[in-house]
């Protein structure tokens, strides 16, 4: 039997994930046994915010598969669809994350740690948490989300596939399909390898070109170690997918994003600049 926990932190690179041994896939079970406070809450998770969002917990063997998200003070057992469980002072999330600390750089151990103290000290912090999103069922913005969250092209496309309205199921990385692909984070390392692969650096997105769409890249580098991309659709807002997640047009606040330089990007703090994007042009893999 085989446990693959998955920290779902990332919304440009791939997330990082490592194998429980014996003893601690024992122990993840006795602990997954305690919770058994049941709640029909429903964990952030479920808003596909930017940044930590919590662990992915996949176990395998010959016969059987499960999937196991912990977050929030919440533990979502995917095949139970009826309710989830409470994760009382986060004993789950901070055991996980100490079987990662071999495979986390030190900081990204440190910045989950931080965030499950800021988050989740004691009872379900997604009570606390202003994620819920407000839709006018009248009005739905014209960005079309449904190609994107489909299971299978979701978890294998990213915020670089979305902003470049273009589906190669590969988790696109900049540079890589123009022969060189990014060795950091950083706004000029990223700016540099989206225009080897055919976007144009512009100074704003306030007009509408003739061809394509504008983009947005921020970044959280060097404090967090990833990118992330924005794209304006055609009703003059701003949406995105963050990594793996649904395609949505809201920040971490919820709010519609108007600008990406001043809505709520928790912890990709650096705006790096605008984009013009011709997806005829562009080469991603």
């Amino acid at each position: 039997m085989t446990t693959i926990v998955t920290a779902l932190m990332y919304s440009g690179k791939p997330n990082p994930s490592w194998e429980l041994t014996p003893e601690q896939a024992k122990n993840f079970k006795e602990i997954l046994i305690e919770k058994q406070e049941r709640t029909t809450e429903i964990s952030a998770l479920a808003a596909g915010l930017l940044g930590y969002t919590g662990f992915s917990i996949e176990t395998f063997d010959d016969s059987l598969h499960t999937k196991t998200f912990c977050f929030d003070g919440l533990v979502d057992l995917v095949d139970q669809k009826q309710f989830n469980f409470i994760d009382r002072e986060s004993s789950l999330e901070s055991f996980l994350l100490e079987t990662g600390k071999s495979s986390l750089s030190d900081t990204e151990a440190t910045y989950i740690s931080d965030e499950i103290s800021k988050n989740f000290n004691g009872g379900i912090a997604s009570k606390n948490k202003l994620f819920n999103e407000s839709f006018n069922l009248f009005a739905v913005p014209p960005f079309n989300p449904g190609k994107w969250n489909i299971p299978s092209v979701q978890p294998f496309n990213n915020c670089y596939n979305y902003a470049n309205d273009k589906i190669t199921n590969t988790f696109a990385q900049p540079g890589r399909g123009s022969g060189s692909e990014i060795t950091d984070v950083s706004c000029p390392t990223v700016s540099a390898a989206a225009q080897r692969d055919g976007q144009i650096a512009v100074s704003n997105a306030s007009s509408t070109p003739e061809q394509g769409h504008f983009i947005a890249l921020v970044s959280g580098y060097p404090t967090f170690n990833d990118y992330h991309w924005y794209r304006l659709d055609s009703n003059a807002m701003w949406s995105h997918k963050p990594g793996g997640t649904a395609a949505r047009n809201t920040d971490n606040s919820g709010n519609l994003i108007t600008d990406p330089r001043t809505c709520n990007r928790g912890p990709y703090t650096t705006f790096c600049g605008f984009f013009h994007c011709i997806p005829a042009n562009t080469r991603i893999r």
